[in-house]
Order: structure tokens, then C-alpha cells, then sequence
């Protein structure tokens, strides 16, 4: 009886059972999707207005900040930043004095203005409508900068709870929303508790809009957190590091070990498949240390949209070539039929859907300092 065994042949994709084969290939299409879905979020949490993704500067101001010259609270930081930025908690609140602002409502109010101005209230031009914004602009402007000298003199409780607030020097020729400006005797006051309360606690309250309603600011013990100084950058907080950096890598790094395994059962050479099946596991251990190393040296962040991309094109590569090695001629054309018609599908969405979206986004938002 001879001691020799057989080698075993190696398991490959191919030689799965039809079933198997269809439910793996649903779960790369499925995984494909759900990438998609995330760069989709991506965009609407971190992108610069018009960008369809974040870039590197935009990496730089969320990872390793824009160093404040002075340090500065949280609502300080958001209603100082660039319009240009997303409407949110990690970008500018600036537009709930202008575009994202109600009572009334923002071209409601341009048409109210232009009235004024016009010969005819029936009969608004362009030109009197540029000029009503322009003036509104400069009032809203001037309701910020309320808000903000009030926060940088410390934010104090009694000239909350008085609702006047005496304007420094340098603002005082600023025009401020009239219903807001306070005369008494020769000193004029803006009641910028009022301001917070019209542009802001009306969403952020605890029946509010959204995930405004998560951080209610409706009285000043809810408000006081928020204006203390406790930030010098716009740089995401570290404990909101901390928690994207643990969901990211157990959740994430299961996913891309799962279609790593698929992969590197393919029937592509063994070098091929040594370099791809790990390429996104080690990406975003990259990406994700080059988000921690940009809170030392901004360059970092702008690494980050390369190790970004490694990672997508080393999931991309997952799925496509694990599909194409599990079928043999007539799945191929099946698959190629598909991927044409996604191909030609997401030409249309970009088309119809992104590319206006996009540019919706760039005209509604405009820069800073316009």
C-alpha cells in the first residue's frame, strides 16, 4: 500500500454549483451598489458644492482643519466658514440667515424688497430683484455678525436673557434687520437672542427639522456648549475620529476580507490574485492612518484621495473580475450585457440627475464674499 497522497485540486469559483455561483454574484452586484451608495453619501456630507467628491482640500478642512487665528467656539466656526461649504454640522450654517432661511421665505422675502424699489409691484425686474438681494444679503449679513461679536464677547447669560446686545464699534454702521435693532436713548442694541431664535432654534429644537433636532439650542443651557470655546479648527472632533475609524475598520474590513476571499478563488494566476485579493484591506488601513496623521501634517489629507481611490479600485476590481471568472462564454456575454447597460444607465444619471444636481448645487451656493 503506497504512502503517497494525491494533491487535491485547488477549489476554484468555477466549479461551484450554479446556486452558489448566483448567490455570490448577488452579493458582489449588492456590495457594488452599496459602494455607490456610500460615495453618494460621501458627497453630501463632505464634497465642496459642485464637486461630485471630497478633495484633497477638502480632506485638508476635515481631517486636519483651517487653523483659526484665534480659538473659536462651535457656532462661531460654522457661521464664519465659506457658503461654499455643505449645509451642515461639519460644514456652514451661514445660509439659515439667507437661502435656507424662513418667516418669510428667502425669494419670498427678495420679492417683498423689490417692491419697494419697483414702479410697479406687478411688474418686478431682474434688476430690482438683484438689488432687493443685495440689500437683504447685507442685513442677514449684519444678523450673523451680531450673533458672532455677541459669541467672541463671551456669550454671556444676561444679555441672553435681556435679548439686547450692544454692537462693537466696528459694527456699528452695519445695517441690521430692522424688526432686530433696538433703540435706547443713544445706545443701539440688536436682540440677537431673537436672531438665534429665527434662524436657528427653529430648526434646532427638540420637534425640530432633522438632525437638527439631535442638538436643540432653544434656551441658553442647550446653547452654552456650543458657544464656549472648545475647537481651533474646523477639523473633525476626535471622538467623531475615533467612532468613524472603528466603524470604518471592523465594518469595512469584513466586507473587502469577503470579497477579497471570493477573489482570490478565481482562476487568474497566483500572483494576480496575491496583489488584488488584499489591495483594499491594506488601502484603507493607509487611508484610515492618513486621517489620524493629518491632525500633525495637512500634506496627509491630500493622500487620503489617492488611498481613497486605491480602495475603490481595488473593490471594483473584486467584483468585476470574480464575476467574469465564475461563468464560462455565455455568462460573460450576460455579464458584459449588464455592465453595458449600467454603463449607459449611470451616462443618463449623470446626465439628468448628477450633472444638473451638480450644477444646482454651484448656483445656489455662491462663494463667500460674492
Amino acid at each position: 500500500m503506497g504512502t503517497d497522497h494525491p494533491t487535491l485540486a485547488r477549489l476554484r469559483l468555477r466549479d461551484l454549483p450554479l446556486s452558489a455561483r448566483l448567490v455570490v454574484s448577488a452579493f458582489l452586484l449588492s456590495v457594488g451598489l452599496g459602494y455607490c451608495a456610500a460615495l453618494v453619501q460621501l458627497h453630501m456630507q463632505h464634497a465642496t458644492p459642485g464637486n461630485l467628491l471630497p478633495t484633497g482640500e477638502d480632506a485638508e478642512r476635515i481631517f486636519s482643519g483651517a487653523k483659526a487665528e484665534r480659538p473659536k467656539s462651535k457656532i462661531e466656526i460654522l457661521l464664519e466658514a465659506e457658503e461654499n461649504q455643505q449645509f451642515n454640522g461639519n460644514g456652514q450654517m451661514c445660509v439659515a440667515f439667507t437661502t435656507k432661511s424662513t418667516k418669510p421665505d428667502w425669494d419670498d422675502a427678495i420679492d417683498e424688497r423689490a417692491k419697494t424699489f419697483a414702479k410697479d409691484s406687478d411688474d418686478i425686474q431682474d434688476a430690482e430683484r438683484k438689488q432687493a438681494e443685495e440689500e437683504l444679503r447685507r442685513e442677514r449679513d449684519g444678523e450673523r455678525l451680531a450673533v458672532v461679536a455677541w459669541i467672541s464677547s463671551g456669550a454671556k447669560k444676561e444679555t441672553y436673557d435681556r435679548d439686547r446686545f450692544v454692537l462693537p464699534n466696528e459694527l456699528k454702521d452695519y445695517p441690521v434687520t430692522a424688526k432686530y435693532v433696538v433703540k435706547e436713548g443713544d445706545v443701539c442694541t440688536v436682540k440677537t437672542t431673537s436672531i438665534l431664535t429665527d434662524r436657528c432654534v427653529r430648526c434646532h429644537k427638540p420637534n425640530g427639522v432633522g438632525k437638527a433636532k439631535e442638538y436643540p439650542l432653544h434656551d441658553y443651557a442647550k446653547l452654552k456648549p456650543y458657544v464656549q470655546v472648545t475647537e481651533t479648527s474646523t477639523a473633525m472632533s476626535i471622538d467623531k475620529l475615533a467612532q468613524t475609524t472603528h466603524v470604518h475598520l471592523l465594518g469595512f474590513s469584513m466586507l473587502y476580507g469577503l470579497t477579497g476571499l471570493i477573489f482570490a478563488f478565481t482562476s487568474y494566476p497566483g500572483v494576480i490574485r496575491a496583489v488584488i485579493a488584499p489591495l483594499p484591506l491594506l488601502a484603507q488601513v493607509a487611508d484610515i492612518s492618513c486621517w489620524w496623521l493629518a491632525r500633525i501634517d495637512p500634506t496627509f489629507a491630500h493622500v487620503i484621495v489617492v488611498t481613497g481611490g486605491m480602495v475603490a479600485g481595488g473593490l471594483g476590481l473584486h467584483i468585476v473580475l470574480s464575476l467574469f471568472s465564475m461563468y464560462g462564454k455565455p455568462g460573460k456575454g450576460i455579464l458584459v450585457l449588464l455592465f453595458i447597460a449600467a454603463g449607459l444607465g449611470g451616462w443618463q444619471l449623470k446626465e439628468r440627475v448628477i450633472g444638473p444636481h451638480l450644477e444646482q448645487e454651484k448656483a445656489a451656493v455662491p462663494l463667500a464674499g460674492k
